[in-house]
């Protein structure tokens, strides 16, 4: 007999297709929109006549004296190097966590874990005049460290996790052979923590990249700006809304996260993994 369909999964597969649709229309609608050259509303409109005009609009013709790919540029920039040193700050610091016992060390990391849960909106003003204060408006090396400064705390969360998570008996044994303690944790620590470096120099690179509020406080002049607040500088100069052009913009500025995702996913994966597991 045939086997029969339960009618009972149908509520399920109904539920399950609303979700698909409510978190594919807008993707949907930013892809369709940024090759509609004539998208000068809201409307989900199917263009006649697809062109990459938005695009190459984009890239080449400037706002405000400034070419918009230049913003992405400079988001790479910052994200590059706040990814950077925030996986050097947080290695560091887990092997001192991990690997030595001090007072204080518990209510360390419950700072940590109450710091990254204040809004960077709360810290942007006080930065701003801080940083007013000290001549350090308009300037990558003061923006990369307020971030580095934000993002730090979770990720530093993620690799003392990791670095707990593998036997000292490793290391140990290391030393024994005539590696000091710090080569052992190099050598035999830090390949085994690989997919949790590839996890946290991610993660601090899309939060980097996706901010907006501390670039938007610290940063004035145009040409330095950040995609994030590229996009909400370019969306009010001529008093209406360009959707088409502003709809490319997005999808370009979304291009390097997606690159990064695939050059690291396989540790990322595994990083992921091994954070649930733990």
């Amino acid at each position: 007999m045939a086997r029969r369909f339960p009618i009972s999964v149908i509520p399920i597969w109904i539920f399950l297709a609303f979700i698909i649709w409510y978190f594919a229309m807008p993707l949907t609608w930013l892809v369709v929109t940024a090759f509609n050259p004539h998208a000068y509303t809201a409307a989900f409109e199917i263009p006649s006549h697809p062109s990459l005009a938005n695009f190459v609009e984009k890239l080449t013709k400037p706002v405000s004296g400034v070419v918009p790919y230049q913003w992405i540029v400079n988001s790479i920039i910052i994200s590059v190097s706040t990814a950077a040193i925030t996986t050097l700050v947080s290695i560091g610091a887990a092997f001192v966590l991990t690997r030595f016992a001090f007072r204080g060390q518990g209510a360390m990391l419950t700072s940590f874990v109450i710091f990254r849960l204040l809004p960077a909106i709360l810290i942007a003003l006080p930065l701003m005049i801080l940083f007013k204060m000290w001549g350090l408006m308009d300037n990558y090396a003061a923006l990369i460290l307020a971030l580095t400064a934000l993002i730090l705390p979770f990720t530093l969360m993620i690799a003392e996790s990791y670095f707990r998570a593998i036997p000292i008996t490793y290391e140990e044994a290391a030393m024994i052979d005539g590696c000091t303690k710090l080569g052992a944790f190099l050598r035999v620590t830090l390949p085994l923590a690989a997919p949790g470096i590839a996890t946290i120099f991610l993660l601090a690179f899309v939060i980097a990249w996706s901010q907006f509020v501390l670039p938007l406080f610290l940063l004035r002049t145009p040409a330095l700006f950040p995609a994030s607040v590229g996009i909400y500088y370019f969306y009010g100069q001529y008093g209406k809304v360009d959707y088409g052009k502003i709809a490319a913009f997005s999808l370009i500025y979304s291009i390097p996260v997606i690159v990064a995702y695939f050059a690291i996913q396989k540790y990322l994966r595994r990083g992921i993994a091994g954070l649930v597991a733990r």
